[in-house]
């Protein structure tokens, strides 16, 4: 009685943690600045040489490099961050246990290591102003919570292990997102693309969950525990613009509402809609007249597109164009 009244209090206040999103671990060292301690490496073969990179265990594009010319880019997308273990048993074994990063809700659990690359995976639901927002939890060895808990923050989802693709003892983390969700419709969606392979995971399937950088979200609250979500989108760097027609199935723009600055046109014939350089919608923009195919406008000139936008856009800077998967993409976004 007195933990489920213990945990009750914590659901409705920030007071124990200080702010809404705390870690999901005991490594604290994002905030001390030792990254190589916080993120987890990756072993990276490239041109002949053999490294163990930290830098790979960040958001964004960190992974598959390639060299373009005198510069190597990197054009694999990582959409969450890689949080090493602070505690290993004699073995190498990780002992960490992995939190609640906020109060919320188990909306997905799956226990099967071989189910995803996630392996063993937990995502939490957070309803902040009315709006749906999910955290994710990856590799770990032991999932101790079921769909439809409450959960409040700091309460222990599982312990941190090695399950998922590619993964190792000595590589032991967990993979923790903070996500949007793309589509309710995303069974439908996915039953007309991926026809080859069951899906296991529902809404909460990693492709329905578009992912911002947690480790700077930390680092803003950590900041400014006032620091909201939408505050936090639209600082991000804007890259690209894709203009979409409006239909009643577009619900991007009715889950987060706060995309559509106030005055603009209700229900417009389409929306030209802002992502950040790695695929996040910042800002919607109601546009006037409908479009015979979506459009997509302006890119850094410097970089090909391919590695700066998800593969969804092909083509040049001066002349981009959708690829096949930003195509699905958008139908994902206004499935009918």
């Amino acid at each position: 009685m007195r933990r489920r009244l213990l945990l009750a209090a914590l659901a409705g206040s920030t007071s124990a943690f200080g702010q809404w999103l705390a870690l999901p671990t005991d490594n604290a060292a994002l905030f001390s600045g030792d990254l190589p301690v916080f993120f987890m490496y990756v072993p990276r073969d490239f041109e002949g040489r053999q490294t163990q990179p930290w830098e790979g265990g960040q958001y964004g594009y960190v992974r598959g490099p390639r060299r373009v010319g005198a510069n190597v880019l990197f054009g694999h997308l990582h959409e969450g961050i890689d949080i090493s273990p602070v505690r290993r048993r004699a073995d190498g074994e990780p002992l960490d246990l992995v939190r609640a990063a906020a109060a919320g809700r188990v909306v997905h659990a799956s226990p099967l290591p071989g189910a995803s690359n996630y392996g063993c995976y937990v995502v939490l639901e957070h309803r902040i102003d009315g709006c749906p927002y999910y955290t994710l939890y990856a590799h770990l060895r032991k999932v101790l919570v079921a769909p439809g808990q409450s959960i409040a923050q700091g309460e222990v989802l599982g312990e941190m292990g090695h399950t998922g693709e590619g993964l190792n003892r000595e590589r032991s983390h967990v993979h923790f997102e903070v996500c949007l969700l793309a589509s309710s419709k995303f069974q439908e969606w996915y039953d007309l693309y991926q026809k080859s392979s069951p899906n296991k995971h529902g809404l909460f399937n990693g492709m329905n969950l578009i992912g911002m950088d947690p480790a700077a979200l930390l680092r803003g609250v950590r900041e400014n525990p006032r620091l909201t979500i939408p505050e936090f989108v639209r600082s991000l760097k804007p890259l690209f613009r894709i203009t979409l027609n409006d239909s009643p199935k577009f619900e991007l723009v009715r889950r987060y509402p706060w995309l559509v600055d106030a005055g603009e046109m209700a229900a417009p014939p389409a929306w030209t809609i802002t992502f950040s350089e790695t695929g996040v919608p910042m800002r919607a923009t109601a546009s006037p007249q409908p479009v015979a195919e979506p459009r997509v406008e302006w890119l850094d000139p410097h970089i090909p597109p391919t590695l700066q936008s998800r593969n969804w856009i092909g083509g040049t800077a001066a002349a981009p164009r959708l690829t096949d998967s930003g195509k699905r993409f958008l139908h994902l976004l206004s499935f009918d």
